[in-house]
C-alpha cells in the first residue's frame, strides 16, 4: 500500500509539472503619478490614473462603512474605511481590460494642527486611496490585484502603485496534491 501511494503521488506531480504555467502579473509604480485623483470622506473615493505601460485605472469606493479620526504628529488623519463593492476598471495595452469590485479599500485625508508655511492649522496637505480588488479579464479569466496613491502637499511629492496577478494553476495543483498525500497518510496513520 505504501509503495502505490508515493508512486500514484510520484504521477500526480509529474501531471502537475506539466501543466503549462499561467502566471500572468502586472507591476507598475510611478513617481509623480499621473493623472486625476478626487476623494472625499465621510463618503466615497474616485480617481483616474494612468500608470506606465500604459495602464489606466479608473476606480470608485463605495461610501466608507467606518470613518475614524485620529492624530498622528503634527496631523489630524481622518480615515476611511470600505467595504466590498465599489468599481475598478483597467484599462492596459494589447486589448487587457479587467473589470472588478474592491474586497476592501482605506481612504485617508491629513489636515496640520499646527502652521506651516502656505498651510495655516486646518489646511489639507496629503490624501491616499489603497485597495484590494478582485476582477475578471473579458475572457472570464479571474485577477486579484492592489492599488494605492499618495500625495503629499505640503513636500509636493506623490507616488502611486498598481500590482495586478492570476493564480498559478500548475502551483495549485501541486498544493492540492500535496493535500491529498497528506490525507492518505493520515489516514494509514489511524489505521495503524
Amino acid at each position: 500500500m505504501k509503495r502505490a501511494t508515493i508512486a500514484t503521488l510520484a504521477i500526480l506531480a509529474l501531471l502537475a509539472l506539466g501543466v503549462p504555467a499561467r502566471a500572468d502579473s502586472v507591476s507598475v509604480q510611478q513617481s509623480p503619478f499621473n493623472g486625476f485623483f478626487g476623494i472625499s470622506l465621510p463618503g466615497s473615493s474616485s480617481g483616474l490614473l494612468l500608470f506606465p505601460g500604459p495602464y489606466q485605472l479608473t476606480f470608485q469606493t463605495m461610501p466608507a462603512t467606518q470613518t475614524s479620526t485620529f492624530v498622528q504628529g503634527t496631523l489630524d488623519v481622518l480615515e476611511g474605511n470600505s467595504g466590498p463593492g465599489g468599481t475598478v476598471d483597467v484599462l492596459g495595452p494589447n486589448g487587457f481590460q479587467l473589470s472588478g469590485a474592491f474586497t476592501d479599500a482605506v481612504s485617508e485625508i491629513f489636515r496640520t494642527t499646527v502652521p506651516i508655511p502656505a498651510f495655516p492649522v486646518g489646511s489639507v496637505v496629503g490624501f491616499s486611496v489603497t485597495g484590494d480588488f478582485t476582477g475578471s479579464l473579458t475572457d472570464g479569466e479571474q485577477w486579484q490585484g492592489t492599488f494605492g496613491v499618495e500625495q503629499n502637499l505640503a513636500s509636493e511629492s506623490s507616488s502611486s502603485f498598481l500590482r495586478m496577478s492570476t493564480p498559478e494553476p500548475a502551483t495549485l495543483l501541486l498544493l492540492a496534491t500535496g493535500m491529498v498525500g497528506l490525507a492518505f497518510r493520515r489516514r494509514r496513520f489511524v489505521q495503524d
